[in-house]
Formats: structure tokens, sequence, C-alpha cells
């Protein structure tokens, strides 16, 4: 039997691998998890228990950018968001640092009592991730 344990990595291929660097490093304040040498043209930065590897690639295609509305957009991966104690201080911080998707933080309610506020943005190749206070009901 498969006996799948967490999810250990996740990748994003760019052209500009210093660029995302910058971002997930330098304005996100993520840690490495292994040393940083940029004429490898690759990273891996610590994102809590998982580990982002930034790999450069010489596809110069645009990455596909998704919306905050997931019935609209096509299949495939569609984001990944960081867990923060205080959505309205995580967007204070990052106000003028980051492009948003959406004007204004979303909340989502479940019937059980479980919910978010969360708000999505961009890194800098285009690519969606969010920043969320989730509350969650045992």
């Amino acid at each position: 039997m498969l006996k799948l344990k967490r999810l250990d990595n996740m990748d994003i291929l760019t052209n500009d691998v210093q660029r995302l660097v910058d971002f997930y490093h330098g304005t996100l304040g993520l840690g490495f998890f292994l040393p940083y040498v940029a004429e490898e043209r690759w990273a891996a930065i610590e994102m809590g228990n998982v580990t982002l590897y930034i790999f450069h690639t010489t596809n110069t295609a645009p990455v596909e950018r998704r919306t905050a509305v997931n019935l609209e957009d096509k299949p495939g991966f569609d984001s990944f968001a960081f867990e923060v104690e205080n959505l309205d201080e995580a967007i204070a911080y990052l106000d003028g640092k980051v492009e948003w998707v959406t004007a204004e933080p979303i909340e989502w309610q479940h019937p059980n009592g479980t919910h978010y506020r969360y708000r999505p943005m961009f890194d800098p190749d285009g690519n969606m991730f969010y920043v969320t206070e989730p509350h969650k009901t045992v």
C-alpha cells in the first residue's frame, strides 16, 4: 500500500531565477533550504514544511495568469497559500511590494463554521498565490 506522508516540494520554472529569488527570499523573507549559488540557476526556498525549488528554463512562453474565480479558470495547477496569523497585517506589509489579484480580501465560510479570509497575489512571473487567515473548527 502506498503511504504518502506529506508534500515535500514544489517547482517553479522561470526565465529569471534571480528575480524570483529576490521576491521569495527578499520581499517575502523566506529562507533558503539549500545554499543558493546564482550561477547554478536554481534555488531551494523554505516555505514552512515544503521546499520551493526555482529552476531556470529556456522556454520563454509567459505564465498563464489565474484569477481568484475557480469556476472560470482552465483546469490545472492553480495556486498555493501561505497561512498568516493576521491577514490585515500581512496585507499592510505587502502593499506596494506585490501585485494583488483582487482589490479586497475574500472571505469564505463552510457550513461547519470553518472560515477563511484570504487575498491572492502574483509573483513577478505571474504565478498566483495567497496569504490566508484560516479559522478552522475541529
